[in-house]
């Protein structure tokens, strides 16, 4: 079996492929030390914010280094990325933790409230709207990363964004939902998964589905447009031969 080794240059980022079987285990070993580093990046600058003030912006931060693995921007540097984002987001990052910590409040206080009211006429109707605003609240913690690392918008676009996307692509997030928690049904069962991968296999498990996501309704935001122009066209075209047939 023939192989080629491979000289790395990191700075440059150009390398010579190496083939074969241990061509497979040094790409694999480099997604392993990817993954891996990300995860350890996460939970260092989540707890340098004291867990409250830094999950949010390391979320971010961590969103960030996905999405250019998911556009094929494979050699970034993965500290300088992370650590960039998560200083320039810091705060708004905290602003969408703060919407997310006081939205759950609202909902748990809310969820007793229905509790208390269970020989209520009315008990269906508050459960219904307890169903409908969980569901918003879930599609804005599965989303608020992605449309924020992949749109350019202000602070409550982002928010209704996420919630929107999030509902209308039910099938995609169906499909997160359910491989994230195959993530953390092995990470229960195997917890030294969570401190090498779980946290940032999940965010690019989240990304990629999220993104295809993105990619489809840009999609058929180009389909409407194109509709909208020939329909435009069309009507402009009939107006032009009436007009004509007036004349004469």
């Amino acid at each position: 079996m023939l192989i080629s080794i491979a000289y790395i240059n990191e700075e440059k980022g150009d390398y010579m492929e190496i083939n074969g079987v241990w061509g497979s285990l040094y790409r694999v070993s480099i997604w392993v030390s990817r993954f891996a580093l990300l995860n350890v990046l996460w939970i260092v600058a989540t707890l340098i914010g004291f867990i409250l003030l830094g999950i949010f912006p390391a979320t971010i931060a961590m969103f960030t280094v996905v999405r250019k693995w998911v556009q094929k921007e494979y050699d970034i540097p993965v500290f300088q990325t992370f650590y960039k984002s998560f200083k320039t987001n810091f705060l708004q990052a905290n602003g969408f933790g703060i919407i997310i910590y006081v939205f759950g409040y609202i909902l748990s206080v809310f969820l007793k409230y229905t509790g208390l009211m269970n020989d209520s006429v009315f008990h269906s109707v508050l459960l219904g709207i307890f169903v409908l605003a969980a569901f918003f609240y879930v599609m804005l913690l599965v989303y608020i990363g992605p449309v924020y690392v992949h749109y350019n918008l202000n602070f409550w676009q982002y928010i209704r964004y996420a919630i929107t996307i999030g509902a209308v692509n039910l099938h995609y997030s169906i499909s997160i939902l359910t491989l994230l928690t195959g993530v953390y049904f092995l990470t229960f069962h195997y917890p030294a998964i969570s401190l090498v991968f779980s946290f940032s296999v999940s965010a690019y498990i989240t990304m990629l589905l999220a993104n295809i996501g993105f990619e489809q309704l840009l999609k058929k935001q180009k389909q409407a447009r194109i509709e909208v122009e020939e329909s435009q066209s069309n009507i402009s075209t009939i107006n032009t031969t009436s007009h004509i047939h007036e004349s004469r």
